[in-house]
This record gives structure tokens, sequence and C-alpha cells, in this order.
């Protein structure tokens, strides 16, 4: 079946690993550690491994990253992994097959992160779940 769900989020902390690898004139790539708090038919908590370049050119970045959410969506309990890629042109978000944990297992779909004017983000989760 079919559905879409929508959270809010807070970052609730961002600690980079380690030192970035570059140095001025260069693609700085670095790595961080975040956690987040959702709210909404998204109501979890998650952590993010996250790997960025920054190229010398204003503006121009990209990331990676892998998301685990564990809570409840739409009332079924469990957690999955998201995976995130994300260009200045481009992002894509998708529920990593085979994640689901709980009454979340066999979830499949993908996602997309919408920044709003006041600074808040939501999560839109389009998504499939056996019955």
């Amino acid at each position: 079946m079919s559905s879409s769900a929508t959270g809010s989020f807070t970052v609730d902390s961002f600690e980079p690993v380690g030192a970035p690898d570059g140095g001025p004139g260069e693609t700085v790539v670095s790595e961080a550690l975040l956690a987040k708090t959702f709210t909404g038919d998204l109501d979890a908590t998650s952590t993010v491994r996250m790997l960025a370049a920054q190229t010398p050119v204003e503006g121009s970045a990209v990331y990676v990253a892998l998301e685990r959410i564990t809570g409840s969506l739409h009332g079924r309990k469990g957690s999955f992994v998201l995976l995130h890629a994300a260009t200045q042109q481009d992002a894509r978000w998708l529920i990593v097959d085979d994640s689901g944990t709980g009454e979340l297992a066999g979830l499949t779909g993908t996602a997309v992160i919408g920044r709003h004017d006041d600074g808040s983000h939501t999560l839109t989760l389009d998504y499939d779940l056996p019955q």
C-alpha cells in the first residue's frame, strides 16, 4: 500500500569527525555525526553519518549520508535506514531496501526534505509497507 508521511525535524547535534581533508584552493572533504528529532506522521529520532565535499567554487558542495531513523511511522514502530545523496542541482533520499525493523519490516520508498523560509525543515516519505 502506497502512503505519504510528513514530519518536521530539528537537528539536535552536529559533531565534526576529525579534521577536514583539503587546503586552500582544494576541495575540502569532511565528516560529521548528526542527531535529529522528528515530529508528525514520523515520530522518531535519528543518527546520521555524513561525508561532505566543499569545492573552491562558492556554493558548490555535495554530501552523502546514512541515517538510522528509530520511532514510529503512522503509528507503526521500528527503524529504517535512509540513504542521502545531494548536489547543488539534485537531491535523492532512498529508504534502504531490507533495512526496516519491527512493524516497519519491508518498508521501501523515497524521501524529500523541505526547507522553509522560517528556517524549519520537513521530511516527506513516499513509501510502501506490507500489510
